[in-house]
């Protein structure tokens, strides 16, 4: 089944919002490298949510991750 390009849009800003704090979490600690972290969580939890929904969760993971890139979301360091 897939998932509306809205749904798409919300599971990319609620994953991106708690890999955000993820990683500010893993920063603020300095035990962990914060974009791992956060890229980590931003995968599961766009996975998790896209399960919840019904769609797949690598597909909309990696549909979402190109979303979140098209509209800003960087979760690796870029040279721009």
């Amino acid at each position: 089944m897939s998932i509306e390009r809205s749904t798409l849009a919300f599971i990319t800003l609620i994953a991106a919002l708690v890999g955000a704090w993820a990683a500010w979490t893993a920063a603020k600690g300095g035990q962990h490298d914060p974009l791992t972290v956060g890229s980590v969580v931003y995968g599961v939890v766009a996975g998790g949510l896209a399960k919840l929904f019904g769609g797949g969760a690598t597909v909309t993971v990696a549909r979402s991750l190109l979303l979140g890139r098209a509209a800003g979301i960087h979760l690796t360091p870029t040279t721009t």
